[in-house]
């Protein structure tokens, strides 16, 4: 079983897969995951263009595996955005989304999340601009940290 409480996920993400983005954090908000038990971290940042630019890292450890698929399944369900497919080789479900949208700019968003035993790990990175961002790029960087996250989280 695995245990995301007391997580510092804004200490310990590390941002290095986003330098070439040449994002800036402005703020960190490391309330957990709402209604379960888990650590989280929202990262508001800019670009270098002055744009707005966010990932969400999140690792939910429920009380039992059951409860994980069923959290797993809703976020399918609930995310607004398009699936971009399952990933391999990550927990025993994973599986990305994607969004572009134009509120007054660019704006790409790719979500990832992953399931193993009772812990749901969530990653949401997106970023705006002049223009969008290739899904890739992203979906890299994503990936990146969802996978040292998932192998930051304690288990039994």
């Amino acid at each position: 079983m695995y245990d995301a409480t007391n997580l510092d996920l804004c200490r310990r993400t590390d941002l290095a897969p986003l330098a070439d983005l040449s994002v800036k954090v402005a703020r960190t908000d490391p309330k957990p995951p709402l209604g379960r038990p888990g650590s989280s971290c929202l990262f508001e940042m800019r670009t270098a263009d002055d744009h707005q630019a966010n990932l969400l890292v999140e690792a939910s450890s429920l009380t039992s595996v059951e409860e994980a698929g069923r959290l797993y399944t809703a976020t399918q369900q609930v995310t607004g955005m398009t699936a971009d497919g399952p990933v391999p080789g990550l927990g025993e479900q994973a599986e990305a989304f994607v969004k572009r949208s134009d509120p007054g700019f660019k704006y790409t968003e790719y979500m990832v999340h992953a399931r193993g035993a009772n812990l749901v790990v969530k990653v949401w990175l997106a970023i705006g601009g002049g223009s969008y961002l290739p899904k890739e790029v992203l979906a890299a960087k994503a990936l990146e940290i969802l996978k040292a996250t998932f192998t930051a989280v304690p288990h039994s």
